[in-house]
């Protein structure tokens, strides 16, 4: 027997699945994206060059999820129509155990793995980087597209929003609340019944024309003499650049999913040094308490009460130095806190990188004996249970990626936990399929059906 036309073969029943169950989902997750950015896109009369850049750059975290999530419907069908077309049962007899099936399709696995990891670690973070930077570029566009009805909108550096009703076609409002920052700390707020608003394109300034409202102001923090109220029928507020023109700028920052391992391992660095630093100094201040407070214990015995006043004064200087240096070690301790949170939270995307990844093989190894234990009417019902898993792991995947990032669990394990859950059960159900178990009765635990039995009994 020739077992490299078998392993074509099987891989070739592999591939056929695989690419249709990559573009039904890359297909659902293209209709979201539409869904969640269609409006916005023409409202604010971006050009179709854009919308095809923004949409190829959305294509990476998208495929970061639709490559691992096609591997397991392309297993079910390819190995449960070999078992219902009888020829898992001929490579049986042939001498073949699921082990031998199963090495190619791993071997696909293993080595979309290491693709899908290369692609997280170096593509992903500077795709996600590259849109991060314009979709904010994007949202500095045209801001009366931005200013939603009953929603606070600061789409306007220094300037914050509430309008109750807005109709877009005329430009008319009505129950307009805008608080424009002050430098002090106290903002002006200027309250309107109703108003117009437009954008003047050759001034570049969006223009408020309000009617019987109130201005509040108060210049001076720490004198509320300085509070004034006007009131006022009609009022024009101009804010000046607020372009309806897509600006690129450049963006410097990263977060952590815009990060390679060697970045965000650098930064961890970084952070560690940072904190051993902090450690350091704290230790040098609580020292200096200690030493006071000895000192206090076995001060020598004062005679004159003016010795004895000034050393009670010196006391109570030297306790009062001695809470605001506690003060400021509970302080540091919270910031230290913080730092390891922002370590975890790196680690976490570390370990998020490989053991999604990872996930290719597992579902390799999971789905190939469900769908021979399934038997040949469990198909449909296998690939819904294919769902139910991806709904499990990604549930798995983002809670443990929350526990991880309050230090409840350790990042390796939040991450690694989904992969390790699925794995022994993909090997409890490849022991039983070796074993030739009885296979999966689905009609046995579908409720509907037993319902249904037991009526007709």
């Amino acid at each position: 027997m020739n077992m490299r036309i078998i392993d074509r073969y099987i891989l070739r029943n592999h591939l056929k699945p695989y690419l249709f169950g990559f573009s039904i989902i890359t297909f659902i997750f293209i209709m979201d994206f539409i869904y969640r950015y269609l409006d916005e896109f023409i409202g604010k009369g971006i050009s179709i060059l854009t919308v095809l850049e923004f949409f190829i750059l959305s294509l990476g975290h998208m495929f970061a999820l639709i490559i691992p999530m096609s591997v397991m419907p392309a297993t079910l069908m390819a190995f449960g129509r070999m078992a219902s077309d009888n020829e898992i049962t001929a490579l049986k007899a042939s001498g073949l155990s699921l082990y031998r099936l199963i090495i190619p399709v791993l071997v696909a696995s293993v080595l979309l793995t290491g693709g899908l990891v290369y692609f997280n670690n170096y593509i992903l973070p500077e795709s996600n980087h590259r849109l991060m930077a314009l979709m904010l570029d994007i949202g500095r566009m045209k801001p009366t597209i931005q200013i939603k009805e009953n929603i606070f909108s600061r789409s306007i550096e220094g300037y914050t929003m509430l309008i109750e009703e807005k109709d877009d076609r005329t430009g008319n409002i009505r129950g307009v609340q805008i608080f424009q920052s002050s430098e002090k700390g106290v903002p002006t707020i200027i309250v309107a019944e109703k108003g117009r608003m437009q954008y003047i394109k050759s001034k570049n300034i969006l223009k408020f024309e309000l009617e019987n409202g109130e201005i509040h102001k108060m210049p001076n923090l720490d004198d509320i003499s300085t509070y004034r109220k006007t009131l006022f029928k009609q009022y024009t507020l101009n804010i000046r650049d607020t372009g309806r023109e897509l600006k690129r700028t450049r963006r410097d920052y990263r977060g952590d999913r815009e990060m390679n391992i060697s970045m965000m391992k650098a930064r961890i660095n970084e952070i560690n040094r940072d904190i051993e630093r902090r450690l350091n100094k704290m230790n040098d201040s609580a020292a200096e308490p200690v030493k006071e407070a000895f000192s206090l214990l076995f001060r020598t015995p004062v005679d004159s009460t003016v010795e004895a006043k000034a050393a009670l004064a010196g006391s109570r200087n030297r306790m009062h130095e001695i809470r605001k240096t506690l003060h400021k070690i509970q302080n540091e301790i919270r910031v230290m806190k913080d730092k390891k949170g922002q370590i975890s939270a790196y680690k976490v995307e570390i370990h998020k990188k490989y053991s999604i990844a990872f996930s290719c093989i597992i579902f390799v190894l999971i789905g190939s004996p469900l769908a021979l234990l399934s038997g040949k009417r469990g198909m449909a019902v296998a690939i819904g249970f294919s769902i139910l898993f991806f709904v499990i792991y990604y549930v798995f995947l983002i809670g443990g990626e929350n526990l991880a990032d309050r230090q409840y669990l350790p990042p390796w394990l939040s991450m690694w936990l989904p992969n390790i859950i699925f794995g022994v059960a993909a090997f409890i159900l490849i022991h039983q399929t070796v074993r030739e178990t009885r296979t999966i009765n689905w009609d046995r635990i579908n409720p509907v059906k037993r319902w249904r039995n037991r009526k007709k009994s």
